[in-house]
């Protein structure tokens, strides 16, 4: 044996078992070096993983593995054992998403695992060159191959034990596959004296009983912590804090908060789960799990399905509230050998009529000769009958009377198969005055269960339009004039506000800038450049302009200065829209992480509220012009109404057709307007919390809304290029534009609600003169 070497992996153009020649070093770890290799008799590349345990091994001179010193020597052999006894496991394995293992040879002294090479991406580096976060459709495709991969691995009565997102490759092709097994690292690391704790685990991604230095306590749970923190990574961008830490001072962020996608709830709640400290917390096996994270959301119940609920618990109150009564109305049998009473047919009667006659016992009764006939027992029932308080003053003269025994009830149950049929002439005054009620309740519950979409039913259908232009009206409609226009941008406006004088417009578009324009002039005043990148969104206050971005970030700027006054950032995720909130000191992001933040310029470190309560990205939000409400909408199909002060919702508006785009309040706060993914415009008033009209006439998503100053005109911007106009007074009364060139996907009213401004996908904004007509005056 040479003298020994410090030298770890073998040199490029090694020979191995005379099949295989190095080509480079993929990799090395603590307990052996993986390598990409040749094989030249298949023509194909293979990774060969040489077990090189390197605390306690060296290479000598003629590239013989040896240990260390003679006392490692046992610890050596039986690593080696370890890893060879691992290879042949693996290769028993025959599943796409679990590397194939070729073949496992002995030769320097050492072990080598021929394993099959795969092309494509670590997770790792997946996620890093998407360049967003992964769509639950991504993460989807990968998680479940990985699951009956891991589930086949259990099966056999083995263990990963070291899943990472740098261990799972994303083949060219897209499909997962699990690498790099830690199984038998783990069994060295527990059995050698050294007892390394880093080769053990995976800062992050290792649960608190792999930090143990027996595995007893180790199962199928310790893979499905190390999946569930992979997955952590996956959707928030950052790993768990490491087991240990968590267990002195639990600090992670609910993977529910801290994601950066709009993922299923379910889904979110099962990475959650697997990332309980406890191991009696977590699923205890793969098949405990998989249904949590692949099942999708439960559907929502159709209108249907709830009108249908909603009556049959209306219909089951009604038959206890019957019973009820029929008890209380009970006459008290007589004793068997007391005479029965007479006059049924007229008894029957006086039932039916009792609660209009016990609601007015004043009122003269219609003589009945055979009532005077009644026992006194048949009466009683009568006198409990009044209200409350007066009912409470008989029973302290009158015992109360025990409640029928059960035949009894039953008996009364079929008393209407056996008693005679009423007399013909007045079956109309109570068949006719029950089959009314009945109805008058039916219609009830159906404007209740349906009171959201009559608005949808009672649609405003509109002429057909064409891009660039608002239909057809009539000859005597009223149409817009183009007074003048601004070539703001070389491609599409985006987005478009006017200061709080009015006087200055402030644009942009996909460029990191906002441009700043005088309405009267129709010149440029100055530029702003956007640190942060383009504006998703913007709006503008008295003298400030705030914008959100993709990065997270939130940024105030000066209109006069062109200078950025404040910078919030609480994450990564996008920030859909943004808002003031009453004041230019304080506004309110919308963010692609499911929640609405509330930021004030005396804190540019935390955020003053974070709003929480949709269960998908938040993508607008809309404050009233007092700043006591705030509006959001997202892509969970809802629109929430916030009290800013209490910091809670007050009102949810649910079954919107679509994901919430664009959102406005009226100027007086008393009106709100929502756009939809798909097109759709409902108008909602806040004083009575009713869906008001909903408009069709765009077919892509709503990019803009705008409600002018008399409260009668609603212009809205699609991306189909179409702009539309509205009276909200007169349903089927709309403003046309002569045209607009290639479409528009921004709108804006001047304050004074005179002037509309359209910024064009053409880079122009136009101004356009309202018309004296009855509508713009809104009479």
């Amino acid at each position: 044996m040479g003298i020994m070497t410090q030298l770890v992996a073998l040199p490029d153009g090694t020979e191995l078992a005379g099949d295989y020649k190095i080509v480079r070093v993929l990799g090395a770890g603590g307990f052996g070096v993986t390598y990409l290799a040749e094989e030249p008799n298949l023509s194909r590349h293979v990774s060969i993983k040489e077990y090189f345990p390197s605390d306690f091994a060296s290479r000598t001179e003629n590239l013989e593995a040896a240990p260390r010193s003679a006392g490692s020597t046992s610890d050596y052999n039986w690593g080696l054992d370890r890893f060879v006894d691992e290879a042949q496991t693996l290769a028993k394995f025959n599943h796409s998403n679990i590397v194939k293992v070729h073949r496992v040879f002995r030769a320097n002294n050492t072990a080598y695992m021929v394993l099959h090479f795969e092309e494509g991406k670590n997770l790792k580096t997946w996620l890093k060159d998407l360049g967003r976060a992964p769509r639950q459709k991504e993460l989807d495709a990968i998680v479940g191959p990985l699951l009956d991969a891991l589930e086949i691995i259990h099966n056999a009565d083995f263990l990963h034990r070291d899943i990472a997102p740098d261990n799972v490759i994303i083949r060219t092709t897209g499909d997962p596959v699990l690498i790099d097994f830690g199984a038998a690292r783990s069994d060295i690391a527990a059995h050698s004296k050294t007892k390394t704790v880093s080769a053990l685990v995976k800062p992050g991604y290792s649960p608190y009983e792999q930090y143990a230095e027996t595995s007893r306590q180790q199962g199928p749970w310790t893979d499905i912590y190390a999946f569930a923190a992979t997955l952590y990574h996956a959707v928030t961008g950052k790993r768990p804090p490491d087991s240990p830490s968590r267990m002195l001072k639990d600090e992670m962020v609910p993977v529910r908060d801290a994601a950066l996608g709009g993922y299923r709830s379910t889904f979110l709640n099962a990475i959650q789960q697997g990332l309980a400290l406890s191991v009696d917390g977590r699923p205890q096996s793969i098949a405990a799990w998989r249904g949590a994270l692949l099942a999708p959301e439960p559907p929502k119940p159709s209108l249907f399905q709830r009108f249908k609920e909603k009556t049959e618990v209306h219909r089951r109150k009604d038959e206890e509230k019957q019973a009820a009564e029929a008890v209380v109305n009970t006459v008290v049998p007589p004793p068997p050998d007391a005479p029965g009473p007479k006059g049924g047919l007229l008894d029957f009667f006086d039932a039916l009529k009792q609660p209009t006659e016990a609601k007015a016992p004043a009122a003269p009764s219609v003589a009945k000769p055979a009532a005077a006939k009644k026992p006194a027992a048949a009466e009683k029932p009568k006198a409990d009958k009044p209200k409350p308080e007066k009912k409470k003053a008989q029973d302290k003269k009158t015992p109360a009377l025990p409640p029928p025994p059960r035949p009894v009830a039953e008996k009364l149950r079929s008393k209407p198969k056996l008693r005679p049929k009423p007399d013909v002439g007045r079956r109309p005054l109570t068949r006719g005055l029950k089959s009314k009620v009945i109805v008058a309740a039916a219609l009830a519950g159906i404007g209740f269960a349906f009171h959201d979409r009559i608005p949808q039913l009672l649609r405003v259908h509109e002429p057909t339009i064409t891009t660039g232009a608002i239909g057809t009206s009539a000859a005597n409609e009223p149409a817009l004039k183009q007074v003048a226009e601004i070539k703001a941008h070389g491609t599409a406006i985006e987005e478009l506000a006017l200061s709080g004088d009015g006087r200055l417009i402030v644009t942009a578009s996909h460029q990191p800038e906002l441009k700043i324009w005088s309405f009267d002039s129709r010149q440029p005043k100055g530029v702003v450049a956007l640190e942060d990148g383009p504006a998703t969104s913007l709006a503008v206050r008295n003298n400030r302009v705030v914008t959100g971005h993709a990065n997270g970030a939130v940024a105030i700027y000066d209109l006069d200065t062109q200078r950025r006054l404040y910078r919030f950032k609480r994450n990564d995720a996008r920030i859909w829209s943004v808002t003031f909130v009453g004041s230019e000191d304080r506004v309110a992001a919308a963010s692609h992480d499911w929640t609405l933040a509330i930021w004030e310029t005396a804190s540019e470190s935390a955020p003053a509220a974070i709003l929480e309560g949709h269960e998908n990205a938040v993508q607008a939000v809309a404050a009233d012009p007092s700043g006591q409400w705030l509006a959001s909408g997202g892509a969970d199909r809802s629109v929430k109404i916030w009290n800013v002060e209490a910091r809670d919702s007050r009102r949810t508006y649910r079954n919107n057709s679509d994901f919430i785009s664009s959102l406005a309040f009226s100027p007086d706060g008393t009106t709100l307007a929502t756009g939809s993914l798909d097109g759709t415009i409902k108008v909602l008033s806040l004083n009575s919390y009713r869906i008001q009209r909903t408009f069709g006439g765009h077919n892509k998503r709503i990019t803009s809304l705008a409600i002018s100053n008399v409260d009668d005109l609603l212009a809205s911007a699609s991306e189909d290029g179409i702009v539309r106009v509205r009276s909200l007074k007169r349903s089927r009364q709309y403003l046309a534009l002569p045209g607009i060139g290639s479409g528009a996907q921004s709108v804006a009213f001047t304050n004074d609600g005179r002037t509309l401004l359209t910024g064009g996908q053409d880079g122009v904004v136009r101004l356009w003169s309202l018309p004296d007509s009855q509508i713009a005056q809104g009479n």
